[in-house]
């Protein structure tokens, strides 16, 4: 009964910390934000869904299959954004501001340059990408026209996700909120105007919602640039002038490691969902109707996750090792409790949210309900790897999360889907029988790494005399004014 009463108590002590400035940051205070920033995010793709499933079930499945890999693209710009956001975290907890600034700097440049490219590269080649997905007949034709449209114009998301990065690592996590709300309405509305027409548009079907996605997206990415230089959030835009190459070696050592094991977890993904194609239509759609539902079950894991490595990462930069250790085992157990409870009333309500979308085909219906039961166990893995990834990257401890990331993602994911989706015959089933194993597996080998305490040693930045920091400090003040 004493384990019991103590899984259950939460240490106040650990939910807030002290930045450098004396500002306080709080687990609630960054989550609640991010959870209704992600919510409200995501709904781009499944507002999309929702929407093209009363004109077309095939548009539908054409826009999740081809959100798949614009899903893909971004990871790749995280590579420079994600390294960005451990750096400033680091350097803000050790009270170095102008670092941080540089920091911010490197990373909107570099991901607008590569998004801008990769983007068009891309489009020219929609077709042979979207045919690599499986997909054929109508079905491909769609995802075509909707893939060519969106990555021409991805740099627009990739600046909305790269600005969200800098503006939670200082914990303005409001503004993010402000902007995912602002883009989720805007494109519901005007996908709504183009599926429904109250009146008439110059926009047509499928291509008509990826242009007034990316309209969206414009309107918010101008409006995100416009509140961060509101909300104080400095960039040292003259040391591009002067690079300090020590500085960009740092990012890259934290973000290269980072991106390349979710890049390949998000491959991987595509490559099931390419496993999944092969069992039938049925199955592919399903999955369509099915992500877009279970996504909500680990939203608070999500926002657990970000906001710990917003507080681990400054702890961390601080020195306070013992307090981060601490911080991220609650964390954990919080998030897997509330993953568990959402999945399983998710579950409980299936044939309720499946009969949210216009599914006329009964076997869609009764798989989608048997998927969302095997979910729960998926949702377990993934709310233990949603904070501890994040807890271990905001430490500097890259290298070993992403070797178990890839290792895992290809020889479980990947393999058992072959072996229980193909070859057992489960179908769908199997396939995410296959995601429960990868992510409960790597939740257990991140809990092993944090419990050795070996990430203690992997900090990032180098501790410099106050008089230093108050200097450079200063010298950032003077310029800005």
């Amino acid at each position: 009964m004493e384990k019991i009463r103590k899984f259950f108590t939460i240490d106040k002590s650990l939910l807030s910390i002290e930045a450098a400035d004396g500002t306080k940051l709080s687990l609630i205070q960054l989550a609640i934000p991010i959870f209704f920033e992600v919510t409200l995010r995501n709904l781009v793709n499944s507002a999309n869904t929702w929407i093209l499933s009363y004109s077309s079930e095939t548009a539908a499945a054409a826009v999740a299959t081809a959100s798949q890999i614009q899903r893909l693209l971004m990871i790749f710009y995280t590579v420079i954004s994600s390294g960005v956001t451990v750096i400033i975290a680091q350097y803000l907890g050790a009270g170095n501001r102008k670092r941080a600034s540089e920091a911010a700097t490197i990373s909107v440049v570099f991901c607008f340059v590569m998004s801008l490219l990769i983007g068009l590269i891309c489009s020219a080649f929609a077709r042979p990408i979207m045919i690599m997905m499986n997909l054929e007949g109508e079905l491909l034709e769609e995802a075509v026209k909707y893939f060519r449209i969106i990555a021409s114009f991805n740099f627009t998301q990739t600046m909305i996700t790269v600005y969200a990065a800098i503006t939670r690592s200082y914990g303005k996590t409001r503004i993010n909120f402000v902007i995912a709300l602002m883009m989720n309405v805007l494109n519901a509305g005007l996908n709504a105007i183009v599926v429904f027409r109250p009146f008439e548009t110059p926009f047509y079907g499928i291509e008509g919602v990826a242009t007034t996605r990316i309209i969206a997206e414009a309107i918010s990415l101008i409006t995100n640039i416009i509140l961060v230089n509101r909300a104080g959030i400095r960039f040292a835009w003259k040391s591009l002038l002067k690079p300090k190459f020590d500085l960009v070696w740092e990012i890259i050592k934290v973000g290269v490691p980072s991106g390349v094991g979710s890049m390949s977890y998000s491959i991987s993904q595509t490559v099931s969902t390419a496993i999944m194609a092969s069992t039938g239509m049925i199955a592919l759609t399903t999955k369509s109707y099915v992500s877009s539902l279970v996504f909500f079950s680990y939203l608070i894991s999500i926002a657990l996750g970000q906001s710990s490595a917003v507080l681990i990462g400054q702890l961390v930069g601080k020195g306070e090792m013992d307090k981060a250790y601490r911080m991220e085992k609650q964390n954990v157990k919080l998030a897997v409790t509330a993953n568990i409870i959402f999945s399983t009333c998710m579950w409980l309500a299936s044939d309720l949210l499946l009969g949210t979308f216009h599914i006329e085909n009964p076997e869609i219906l009764e798989l989608g309900k048997k998927v969302m039961f095997v979910d729960i166990f998926v949702e377990i893995g993934r709310a233990m790897n949603n904070v501890e990834e994040n807890s271990l990257r905001a430490s500097g401890d890259v290298l070993w999360q992403a070797v178990i990331a890839m290792t895992s993602c290809w020889a479980v994911s990947v393999f058992f889907s072959q072996v229980l989706g193909v070859w057992c015959g489960l179908g769908l089933i199997g396939c995410w029988m296959a995601f429960a194993m990868d992510e409960i597996g790597r939740g257990i080998a991140y809990m092993i790494r944090w419990e050795s305490k070996r990430w203690m040693t992997k900090r990032l930045i180098k501790d410099e005399p106050a008089a230093a920091v108050e200097s450079e400090n200063t010298a950032e003040t003077v310029e800005q004014n």
